[in-house]
């Protein structure tokens, strides 16, 4: 599915609130030192519950990215990570 970013608000949203989730996430590893399987769903069922496809779609696409930046090697601080330009990146690829 190809998505102009600057054309679809909600895909735009939902890309923010899974940084806004994986920021959170990668502070509470750090706090707690351990991984909680259910986090992950508890946390996606939270953000995604009622909301458009469109949102769903740009917090997943978001998701994916940083797993697949991660698997690649590549660190990403979620402080200066710019989401919305790795996604529309990728989407021009398509």
């Amino acid at each position: 599915m190809k998505v102009n970013i600057n054309e679809n608000l909600l895909y735009a949203q939902g890309a923010l609130a899974a940084k806004e989730y994986l920021h959170k996430a990668q502070m509470d590893m750090k706090m707690h030192r351990r991984f909680q399987p259910p986090t992950l769903r508890l946390h996606q069922q939270f953000y995604l519950k009622d909301k458009a496809l469109e949102f769903q779609a740009g917090f997943m696409d978001a998701i994916g990215a940083f797993i697949l930046s991660s698997l690649d090697g590549i660190t990403v601080d979620l402080f200066r990570w710019d989401v919305l330009s790795v996604l529309q990146r990728a989407n021009r690829k398509k």
